[in-house]
């Protein structure tokens, strides 16, 4: 019986914030709760749920295009007002998605109070990029802006794609694996970054009397340590002496070994979330097998 007790308890601190997410899902109005479908799942809403989150979806792809298109120069004054007029029509689309997503917060964050999952929603990365989405060209509208202004807004715009993340599983699942395995990809960047500045500083030693020029300073004994590390080796700066060309085969091998050792962490970590992930549908499958049992 303690036992059983014990087994509930886990199950409750387990899936207890899903089974709240759940019933306010059911006890909110049909409107936010299709809302709410539109914004996280598009799959499980009506048919004009369905049609806003996908609408949302393609409105981001084209703000990546258009975004690449309006940095083309010697755009005509048709294509000019084109664009501005897709760009206002976007940002008061992200607009309204924002005040949205603020409004479903509480069903969103299941776990906590109506205010303070607006709260979470509001300063989480994605409530962070949800807001840089439209407030700059907001901003512009109202304000006056200098034409560089104006131009790093037109840059800030590409921040929008990364809205997409939420449609995208294969995002999501690099999140969840970077959080479960923080420390260790920490520690593996770090000794890369040790790799590199040590062996910049002896490069900068060893080859700086030699070709003054191309060791010129500290910065590029590092330009040229991160493209040895990380193999890309454009060629531009190479050692010419016997001590480093000796040096730059040491550095070599070592970053054979360590570059491979995020891949790795990555690799196994993509692996475990896909199997979890399977094991989680076939538990949801179990159950709903059960409930129609009952």
């Amino acid at each position: 019986m303690a036992d059983q007790q014990k087994d509930k308890g886990r199950s409750k601190r387990r899936h207890g914030p899903h089974l709240s997410k759940r019933v306010r899902l059911d006890d909110s109005s049909t409107i936010k709760r299709q809302t709410f479908y539109a914004l996280e799942n598009p799959k499980r809403g009506n048919i004009w749920a369905k049609f806003a989150g996908y609408f949302l979806f393609v409105l981001i792809i084209l703000n990546a295009v258009v975004v690449f298109f309006s940095a083309q120069e010697g755009l005509d004054p048709i294509s000019t007002d084109i664009l501005q007029a897709f760009y206002v029509f976007s940002t008061l689309c992200f607009f309204v998605e924002y005040l949205l997503r603020i409004w479903i917060a509480d069903l969103a964050f299941g776990n906590c109070t109506h205010a303070q999952a607006r709260v979470k929603y509001i300063f989480s990365p994605m409530g962070a990029i949800d807001f840089l989405s439209f407030a700059p060209s907001m901003v512009s509208w109202f304000l006056p802006v200098t034409p560089t202004l104006i131009h790093a807004i037109g840059l800030l715009r590409l921040i929008r794609l990364v809205k997409v993340t939420r449609y995208m599983r294969g995002f999501r699942t690099i999140g969840r694996v970077f959080a479960k395995h923080y420390h260790e990809i920490v520690a593996a960047f770090l000794v890369i970054f040790l790799l590199i500045v040590v062996a910049s500083v002896v490069m900068y030693e060893v080859e700086h009397a030699a070709q003054p020029q191309a060791f010129s300073s500290l910065f590029q004994g590092i330009w040229w340590a991160v493209e040895t590390v990380t193999g890309t080796g454009y060629g531009d700066i190479v050692p010419i002496t016997v001590a480093g060309k000796a040096c730059g085969i040491i550095i070599m091998i070592l970053s054979l070994a360590l570059v491979a050792i995020p891949g790795g962490i990555f690799s196994a970590g993509f692996v475990s979330e896909f199997q979890n992930a399977n094991l989680r549908k076939i538990e949801r499958d179990v159950e709903r097998n059960a409930h129609k049992d009952e």
